[in-house]
């Protein structure tokens, strides 16, 4: 029997990728309790993400953010928590967004909490135009849908809004949800429910029900993540560029903002990490990343730096690393 050759990923094969924007955007307003703000912090700084990156051939800007405040903590009865914070900073990010891609080049955003999405993908579509807005498609990995809305919510933050106010194309009620929907007069909806995929969900949704495509953590079990991240980036075939939302509490890790048992395993998020290498980054279809909901300082004693280390590789096995050019194996 002749001997069968082994192929090897394409993943150890050079690759000129766009210059990447690392963009430092510690705000959390969108949260309970502001945590989400340490993120950014935790990754530059402790696992020096920006080595990282340039060991394995990326070309970096550092893009920190400005002085935005100072903001009033905004707690009212039946009123989206921090809505103007949330507003401004996202204004910022929307205006930072589009410029990083107008120069063809990646924005990576460290935030913050989940909130955070709504300006990276106004952002991109002030790039692309109203009119082309559809082209814009979004892989979204969280352990919940961010389907709630003033109608459902207990918490009133925003973070947990986005999608609803993303896909929303009914008759609004509520005067603060209303200001979401129409961040940057991107009309209504932003984006159409089919060009986003949701994966690792494990809580139950907000509204009665999901209407657009999303796989549980019970799906990845019976199918394996490799196929479910396939099926996922196959689902979006129709847009030209995807941008990827990364919420860490996706992921079986202690410092974030919800934390659950049974989430993806750093095995998981890596398999996922280099499928969008191949399948998005190498055929030019990424667009950007948001990492969100990264709080370290929920992170349980003796696991001080494991989420900012996952984030880390999770970021830098997009870019193409691999255990030949990584900076950090042993």
């Amino acid at each position: 029997m002749p001997e069968q050759k082994f192929n090897r990923s394409k993943r150890y094969e050079d690759f000129k990728s766009p210059d990447v924007d690392l963009i430092e955007a510690p705000f959390g307003f969108g949260g309970t309790d502001n945590l989400a703000q340490e993120g950014p912090h935790a990754v530059l700084v402790e696992q020096e993400i920006e080595r990282n990156l340039e060991a394995v051939g990326v070309k970096l800007n550092l893009i920190q953010a400005p002085s935005l405040g100072p903001f009033e903590i905004q707690e009212e009865p039946k009123k989206i928590r921090n809505l103007d914070a949330i507003m401004t900073v996202n204004n910022w990010l929307a205006e930072t967004v589009q410029k990083s891609i107008a120069k063809k080049n990646i924005p990576v955003i460290l935030g913050g909490d989940g909130s955070l999405s709504l300006g990276t993908v106004a952002g991109i579509i002030d790039e692309l135009g109203v009119t082309n807005k559809n082209k814009l498609g979004i892989i979204w990995i969280s352990n919940h849908l961010q389907n709630s809305s003033p109608r459902v919510t207990k918490s009133w933050n925003a973070n947990r809004m986005m999608f609803t106010a993303m896909t929303f194309d009914g008759d609004a009620k509520h005067e603060d949800f209303i200001k979401l929907m129409n961040f940057h007069n991107l009309g209504t909806p932003i984006l159409p429910k089919e060009n986003i995929v949701h994966i690792g969900i494990n809580h139950k949704s907000a509204q009665e029900k999901a209407e657009h495509l999303f796989f549980t953590m019970e799906d990845v079990d019976e199918h394996g993540i490799k196929k479910i991240a396939n099926e996922a980036i196959r689902a979006l075939d129709h847009c030209e560029k995807v941008h990827i939302i990364w919420d860490v509490n996706s992921m079986v890790l202690s410092g974030v903002s919800n934390f659950s048992f049974g989430q993806l395993t750093y095995r998981e998020a890596l398999t996922m990490a280099r499928l969008f290498d191949l399948e998005l980054r190498r055929k030019n279809k990424l667009s950007s990343i948001d990492v969100v909901e990264h709080c370290p300082s929920r992170e349980a004693w003796d696991r001080r730096g494991e989420t900012a280390e996952w984030i880390t590789d999770i970021i830098c096995n997009i870019f193409g690393e691999n255990i030949f050019n990584a900076a950090r194996k042993y």
